[in-house]
């Protein structure tokens, strides 16, 4: 049984589509990548304007995810604007982007990543990417990482692209590992964005720049951030102090 094989049995033998919630499918694509290959913690995101999480093989893979987001940097951020992999080492991470991998190797016990972009099987545009987290700290050799983009990530694309369509609660038709509480609070960011924007001068990128400062400056992620001035819980007047109003 080759690579592609083994990986499909590893979700099918826990997933069934006609049984099981569809919106549970990335994460299960991602504890299956944990199960099979060479990794120790695996993610699956959309890319849009923001990575939006559509699952993790669990909560430390999860952080890894939250961080480039909060961030705004990482080599995961870096490979949705090439169409083939990308691997980082220790070294690589600490040279390309300082911060995230301080707060990476400070938060996870992973030391490397690899990326595979996930492209529907009829081509177009990228549904996301497939991240992979490793504790050794030497990149993923290039003949492995090509091979796990033909077949892993193919195969994870093929099966996020074939899922069910449905409605959320707006009426808006989109696939259903689309209407989760982690997308939906990744969503929240950019209502938080609009509530900086309201009380500041500063335009969408500037509003997300400022989130992800105050997030980073007070130990949290962007996605709580988010949360707690989307509710109430935290005052805009404190993420915004210092900054011109409008």
């Amino acid at each position: 049984m080759d690579l592609a094989e083994r990986y499909r049995a590893a979700v099918t033998a826990v997933f069934d589509p006609a049984r099981d919630d569809a919106g549970l499918l990335p994460e299960v694509l991602a504890r299956a990548c944990v199960a099979v290959l060479p990794v120790e913690g695996a993610g699956i995101t959309v890319t849009q304007d923001l990575r939006v999480p559509l699952g993790a093989s669990d909560e430390v893979a999860l952080r890894a995810e939250r961080l480039q987001t909060t961030l705004g940097e990482g080599p995961c951020l870096e490979a949705v604007l090439t169409p083939l992999p990308l691997t980082a080492g220790l070294d690589a991470l600490h040279q390309r982007w300082p911060a995230f991998a301080a707060e990476f190797v400070g938060q996870t016990p992973y030391r490397s990543v690899a990326s595979l972009p996930l492209i529907p099987p009829r081509g177009g545009r990228r549904l996301g990417a497939l991240d992979l987290y490793r504790t050794d700290a030497e990149p993923m050799d290039t003949q492995l990482l090509f091979e796990l983009a033909t077949s892993v990530g193919s195969p994870v694309a093929a099966m996020l692209a074939g899922a069910p369509v449905g409605e959320d609660a707006a009426g808006i038709t989109m696939p259903v590992w689309l209407d989760t509480d982690l997308v939906h609070g990744r969503m929240d960011v950019w209502g938080a964005v609009g509530v900086v924007m309201v009380a500041s001068s500063l335009t969408n990128p500037d509003a997300l720049a400022l989130l992800r400062a105050y997030a980073y400056g007070n130990g949290t992620t962007l996605d709580d951030v988010a949360a707690r001035l989307t509710t109430g819980a935290l005052d805009v007047d404190e993420v915004v102090q210092g900054v011109p109003l409008g």
